[in-house]
């Protein structure tokens, strides 16, 4: 998982935690829309990654046929 996956659920973490000490349920509506927010770039980071990460790979096949 890179640092910026880490970062974005942490954050995501966080926003869960406010949104459940929130006193106000506006409060707590932008906390838990920020956490979706959060999750879903963490979503796609990790998704990104992954196919970063498979690309290299077949890179690598292909290369070792040659």
């Amino acid at each position: 998982m890179s640092t910026a996956s880490r970062f974005y659920l942490e954050q995501a973490d966080s926003c869960t935690k406010a949104a459940e000490a929130a006193a106000l349920a506006n409060q707590r509506e932008i906390l838990l829309r920020s956490r979706a927010v959060w999750l879903g770039l963490a979503e796609r980071e990790i998704e990104v990654q992954t196919a970063r990460a498979e690309r290299e790979r077949t890179k690598q096949v292909e290369t070792a046929h040659e």
